[in-house]
């Protein structure tokens, strides 16, 4: 019989290959910063440069449609030097999954 069953490190490397996915999407911005889900489902991200806030404010509603469906966050918080710069909660985030999946459909049918 094979188990099914997900051990400790096997919820680890999940997470590894989720946040790797997602930064592949926006290699240029999020390759440069730190991020994680808290126990809230935010994803917070650390940003070292100003030029990155730009460049993830710019791509916001790209990154919450993405965050959203690879990570299932709720909201997306982004952080220069210790201070939240933008917060996006959980209705936007939800609001962007419609319109990404609707154009997914349209492409695929």
């Amino acid at each position: 019989m094979v188990s099914t069953e997900m051990t400790f490190d096997d919820r680890i490397r999940l997470s590894q290959l989720r946040n790797e996915r997602l930064r592949s999407f926006f290699a240029q911005s999020l390759l440069h910063c730190a991020f994680h889900c808290d126990r809230h489902r935010t994803l917070i991200i650390h940003c070292p440069e100003a030029w990155i806030v730009d460049s993830s404010l710019t791509d916001l509603e790209k990154l919450c449609d993405y965050a959203w469906l690879i990570l299932g966050v709720e909201a997306i918080a982004l952080y220069f030097a210790r201070e939240e710069i933008c917060r996006v909660e959980q209705h936007r985030v939800h609001h962007a999954s419609s319109s990404i999946r609707h154009r997914i459909l349209r492409k695929s049918g």
